[in-house]
C-alpha cells in the first residue's frame, strides 16, 4: 500500500512540475527580458531570432526603391517582444496558417507574387498581434528568411546566426514626440489634412416593373469637427469640372435598350453636341467603376437582368463614351499589362477542372476587363470565354494581380491595414482611406462608418458616424478631395443635390 502511495505521489509531482514549467514559458513580462534574443527554442515560434535587411522590392509594378534607406532595417522575434523596423509590441501572440501564394497577394496586394521572388505554391504566414492592436505579418520563406510588407514595400530579411540581439524598446521622449506612434516619424506632418471628403457612387437594384436601375451618389466630408453627407440623384465625378453620368432606358425598334449618358454641368461641356446619335450596346447594361477618365461597364444582349449573368465586360473613356470601344490593357499599361492577365489567366485554367487550354479563347482577354471593390482596393477583373460539355459558351472570371494605372485610379490607398479594419469592424466588406488620413470609411451590409484614424494606421474604437446605405447597393467609385477642394465640392454637390439627414452621429 505504501509502495502505491508513493507511486501515485511521484506521479503527482511529476505532473505538477510540468504545469509549472508550461505557466512559467507563458508569463513572462517585459521585466524580464534581458538584452538579447536567443537561438529558436520555443515551440510554435518558427521566426524567433534577430533579422537583418536583405532585399527590398516594390509592390507597384516599376517603381524604383533606394535600398540605401533599408540597409539598418531589422527585426526580431520572441515571446517576450516582437519588432519590425521602429515599431515594437510587448508580449506579442502569434498565429500561424498556411495560404496559397498566388490568391493571397493577389487578394491582399494585388501583384503576381512571381515579381517578389515568391515561388512556392503555398506560404506561412505568421500573424502577429498585442492585446490591444494588430502589428505585422510576417511571410516564413524557409527557415533562415522572412518577409514582411511596410508601406509599399515588400522586404525580405535573413536570419543573424549565433549573435545575439538587442530587444528595442522604446524611450518616453521619443514616445512623446511620435504620439505612440513610430512611423509617425515616416509621415511628414504636412501630409495630414483634417479636410477631406469622398463621393461614393452607389449602384442599386432595378425597379422589378420598369427594369430601371437606380444610381446615386454621396458626398460624406469631414473636417476635424464636423461632418456632412450630401445625396445627388445618379452619379456626380470630377474631371476638371464636374460631370453627371446617366443609364437610360428606352425603347429602340420596338425593344427595351440601355445606354449611357454622360455630359459636363459646370463649366463648358466638352463633349455636348448639337445632336447625338445615341448608340445602345444592350439590352441591359450595368456601370461597374467610375473614375475621372474611364468607365467599366458589364451587360447582356438576352432578356436576363441579372449581373452575375451578364457576358460582356469593358472599360470605356469618357470622352468617346458613345462609341463603347473597349480600352485594351496593352494601350494603358503596356510594359506589364498582357504579362500579368495572361498569368493571371493561366492560374484560372490551372485551377478550373472543367477548363482545358485548347478549348479556352484568350482574345477578348484583354479588352473586356473592368474594375471592382475588393477589401479596400480597386481590383481589375476580366473574363475567359470557353465551351462546355454542352458546346455552349461559358464565362469565367478572372481577377488579375496588376495594380490599376494612375489613368485609371488616381487615388486608391488604404494606410490602414485590412486586417485591422477587420478587427475593428468583423462585419466590413470594403473600405476607404481618405488622403491625408482625415477619416477612415469602412462598407459593411448596411452602413458607411466613419472612423478617425489615430497616429498613421490605427482606427478609433467608435465610428463619429453611420450612414445608412442598403445591402443590394454596389459601391462603383470614391472620388477624393481635401483641403480647400472640400469647399468647392460641397457647393456644387449642395446645389444639385440635398443633405440628408438619417446620419447617426455617434461622437
Amino acid at each position: 500500500m505504501n509502495k502505491e502511495n508513493w507511486y501515485k505521489k511521484g506521479i503527482g509531482l511529476l505532473l505538477g512540475l510540468l504545469l509549472m514549467l508550461t505557466l512559467s514559458g507563458c508569463s513572462f513580462g517585459m521585466d524580464d527580458v534581458k538584452a538579447s534574443v536567443m537561438k529558436p527554442h520555443t515551440p510554435g515560434i518558427s521566426i524567433e531570432g534577430r533579422y537583418v535587411f536583405q532585399d527590398v522590392i516594390n509592390l507597384e509594378e516599376g517603381k524604383f526603391v533606394d535600398e540605401t534607406n533599408f540597409s539598418d532595417f531589422t527585426a526580431e522575434f520572441s515571446m517576450q517582444g516582437a519588432r519590425v523596423g521602429l515599431e515594437q509590441v510587448e508580449l506579442p501572440g502569434y498565429i500561424s496558417k498556411l495560404v496559397n501564394t498566388f490568391d493571397y497577394f493577389l487578394e491582399k496586394y494585388r501583384v503576381n507574387p512571381s515579381r517578389l521572388k515568391l515561388t512556392k505554391e503555398s506560404l506561412e504566414v505568421i500573424r502577429i498581434n498585442s492585446t490591444d492592436r494588430a502589428f505585422y505579418e510576417v511571410f516564413r520563406l524557409d527557415e533562415e528568411h522572412i518577409a514582411v510588407v511596410k508601406g509599399n514595400n515588400f522586404i525580405t530579411l535573413s536570419r543573424v546566426q549565433d549573435e545575439p540581439a538587442e530587444v528595442f524598446i522604446m524611450d518616453e521622449a521619443a514616445s512623446e514626440e511620435f504620439g505612440g506612434a513610430p512611423e509617425a516619424a515616416m509621415a511628414n506632418d504636412s501630409l495630414f489634412e483634417p479636410r477631406a471628403g469622398v463621393l461614393i457612387g452607389l449602384r442599386g437594384e432595378r425597379d422589378e416593373e420598369t427594369l430601371e436601375q437606380s444610381y446615386r451618389t454621396l458626398w460624406i466630408t469631414n473636417d476635424g469637427e464636423i461632418q456632412e453627407v450630401y445625396e445627388v440623384d445618379n452619379i456626380l465625378f470630377p474631371r476638371k469640372e464636374f460631370w453627371k453620368l446617366e443609364v437610360q432606358r428606352d425603347e429602340v425598334d420596338g425593344t427595351e435598350k440601355e445606354r449611357l449618358n454622360i455630359y459636363a454641368i459646370t463649366g463648358t461641356p466638352s463633349n455636348v453636341k448639337d445632336k447625338i446619335d445615341y448608340n445602345y450596346p444592350s439590352t441591359f447594361l450595368e456601370v461597374e467603376f467610375v473614375g475621372n477618365n474611364y468607365v467599366s461597364l458589364v451587360s447582356t444582349e438576352s432578356g436576363d437582368a441579372s449581373n452575375a449573368n451578364m457576358p460582356k465586360a469593358m472599360t470605356i473613356s469618357v470622352d468617346n463614351y458613345n462609341n463603347y470601344r473597349p480600352a485594351n490593357i496593352n494601350e494603358l499599361d503596356p510594359k506589364d499589362g498582357v504579362t500579368a492577365f495572361i498569368n493571371s489567366a493561366d492560374q484560372v485554367i490551372e485551377r478550373e477542372e472543367a477548363l482545358e487550354k485548347e478549348t479556352v479563347s484568350k482574345e477578348n482577354l484583354f479588352s473586356s476587363f473592368i474594375l471592382k471593390r475588393h477589401h479596400g482596393y480597386w481590383m481589375m477583373e476580366s473574363r475567359l470565354l470557353a465551351m462546355n460539355e454542352e458546346n455552349e459558351e461559358q464565362v469565367y472570371k478572372v481577377p488579375i494581380a496588376l495594380k490599376p494605372v494612375r489613368d485609371i485610379v488616381t487615388y486608391d490607398d488604404l494606410t490602414v491595414p485590412w486586417v485591422s479594419v477587420k478587427e475593428r469592424v468583423p462585419q466590413a466588406i470594403d473600405a476607404f482611406n481618405a488622403p491625408g488620413n482625415s477619416f477612415l470609411l469602412v462598407r459593411t451590409p448596411k452602413y458607411l462608418m466613419m472612423y478617425n484614424i489615430i497616429g498613421v494606421n490605427e482606427i478609433a474604437e467608435e465610428p463619429l458616424q453611420l450612414i445608412e446605405i442598403k445591402e443590394e447597393e454596389e459601391i462603383i467609385m470614391a472620388e477624393w478631395a481635401r483641403g480647400e477642394f472640400v469647399k468647392r465640392w460641397t457647393d456644387v454637390v449642395s446645389a444639385h443635390g440635398r443633405k440628408i439627414i438619417f446620419v447617426q452621429n455617434r461622437k
